[in-house]
């Protein structure tokens, strides 16, 4: 059965490469290219320096490729990203991500994956962990393909394969991990089949100004799949853009996983990220459910310069009715620049500094948090 599960991922990957290959032998470095069929495509490549808790200073090779399919000039831009990283931790990181939208967005395709050696910490699990942590180190691959056919208007159904491997988990025994006896400390095979179900209103998928953005996604991990562990997750990704004046833009976002089942420590919710509840090292609150909400006010400075300012609270539990109680929020707030590497297609870098309870954290990286 895994081998079925390693043959449909290769087919997938396959067909992403067979799609992206015309567009790759058509790109200009040194200028914007325009084909005798209108399409455009850019690319950027440069090393990469990036700063987050979890790794502090991170350099290496960064890449983003971005075009358009079809002939309609409605259809939204797609893009490539890669990043190859090395850290001050000794954590080395090589990481994709992809969002095609194919001619009239009749089909959506999306894909992570990541490769990596990762010296880690972790606190415990619960929304109320001590402040002491403990070091671990993990090797792992995961890769995450959704492929979504339109049905509707922005209405976009499909299917996703989810695997996560965590060959090598290394941890100091007796601590915390074997006194509160966490699932996959000694390393976990997770994959399951899942559906998903997308609206897209955004205006654009680097940096959206108005629109509306809802995901809902299960998976079934099983034994089935090659699994090492039974359980169901569910994730719903709710964002909502406001554009108020022609330089300023209000963002929501609210974001709730649940999961049911034995769940291994690396497939667990975190509080903590460079995309939502910034400020908290990745893994600072670990548990079996998590919800988080945000809102960020963006606006222009001058030139090619831009900021933002944000605000969010969330928490992880044990049981899902315990996410809803109100006064165990943890917060977060912070500021951010932004800088337009490319401003037609509204791609940008950006630095955003998060301050948390009794945390704080500084992050680079490509486009927008969310």
């Amino acid at each position: 059965m895994l081998l079925k599960n390693f043959f449909l991922l290769f087919l997938i990957s396959a067909l992403t490469l067979f799609f992206s290959l015309p567009s790759l032998a058509q790109i200009n470095l040194e200028k914007d290219s325009i084909t005798h069929r209108g399409k455009k495509r850019k690319i950027f490549a440069f090393p990469a320096l990036i700063y987050s808790p979890e790794t502090t200073l991170a350099f290496g090779g960064a890449g983003n490729y971005y075009f358009k399919l079809g002939h309609d000039s409605s259809t939204r831009t797609s893009y490539i990203q890669a990043l190859g990283l090395y850290t001050l931790r000794q954590q080395a990181v090589l990481g994709m991500e992809s969002v095609i939208f194919f001619h009239n967005e009749n089909y959506l395709l999306k894909t992570k994956a990541s490769a990596s050696h990762f010296p880690d910490r972790f606190w415990g699990l619960g929304n109320n962990s001590p402040n002491d942590f403990e070091k671990y180190t993990v090797k792992q691959f995961y890769i995450f393909p959704q492929l979504l056919r339109r049905t509707y208007k922005k209405l976009f159904l499909g299917m996703a394969f989810e695997l996560q491997n965590v060959f090598s988990f290394e941890y100091t025994k007796g601590g915390l991990f074997d006194q509160q006896n966490v699932t996959g400390r000694t390393g976990s095979l997770v994959s399951g089949l899942g559906f998903v179900s997308l609206w897209d209103g955004r205006d654009n998928a680097f940096s959206p100004t108005r629109g509306f953005y809802f995901s809902y996604y299960i998976n079934g991990f099983s034994k089935a799949y090659g699994s090492h562990y039974n359980y169901t997750s569910q994730l719903v990704d709710l964002r909502k853009y406001i554009s108020f004046t022609e330089n300023q833009v209000l963002a929501f976002q609210l974001v709730m996983n649940t999961n049911t089942g034995t769940v291994p420590l690396r497939s667990m919710a975190n509080i903590g990220s460079n995309t939502i509840m910034r400020g908290y090292y990745e893994g600072r609150f670990t548990d079996t459910n998590l919800i988080a909400m945000q809102a960020e006010h963006r606006f222009h400075l001058i030139g090619k310069f831009g900021m933002v300012l944000f605000a969010a609270a969330g928490r992880v539990a044990n049981k899902t009715s315990d996410l809803f109680d109100l006064n165990n929020l943890k917060p977060s707030v912070g500021t951010g620049l932004r800088y337009a590497i490319d401003q037609k297609e509204k791609l940008n870098l950006r630095l955003d500094v998060g301050f948390g309870q009794r945390s704080n954290g500084v992050y680079f990286y490509i486009t927008e948090a969310f």
